[in-house]
């Protein structure tokens, strides 16, 4: 196993990425910066970017069910004019159980990349890995 420009190896810097992608989005962002600057070894490169994707990915998939509850809550105010107690909303709260479902299923996938780059091992995600492919061939 290799070692980076920061005297450690490569496998332990890839999993320092997706362990801080865990808990935070500016650090990840200034590591990932670092290794694709400065960094020469094409998976630690490639597992930057995935970390990446990762994270905005699912922020974004969060952002959107946000943004639903924020239009929902838009239409609602027609019916207030009306003196109604009619609001707009989703069912049963599935809304609440698809964020924090997205947020558990971010926090295992980062963990299990994170676990698997010690040795310098990936997961393969296809929609994922067709983003970084894509990132990486232009």
């Amino acid at each position: 196993m290799g070692k980076t420009k920061l005297g450690i190896s490569i496998g332990f810097l890839g999993a320092a990425l997706y362990f801080i992608g865990l808990f935070n989005f500016l650090a990840l962002i200034a590591l990932a910066g670092y290794i694709l600057i400065f960094e020469k070894n094409e998976w630690l490169k490639r597992s930057a970017v995935k970390a990446i994707v990762i994270v905005i990915g699912f922020a974004l998939v969060s952002v959107l069910i946000n943004l639903s509850n924020d239009i929902l809550g838009i239409l609602s105010i027609p019916l207030s004019l009306f003196k109604t107690s009619f609001r707009f909303s989703w069912p049963l709260g599935i809304d609440s159980i698809a964020l924090n479902a997205l947020n558990i299923i971010e926090k295992l996938l980062l963990l299990v990349l994170g676990l698997k780059a010690f040795n310098q091992g990936s997961l393969t995600i296809d929609p994922i890995d067709k983003v970084v492919d894509k990132i990486f061939n232009n």
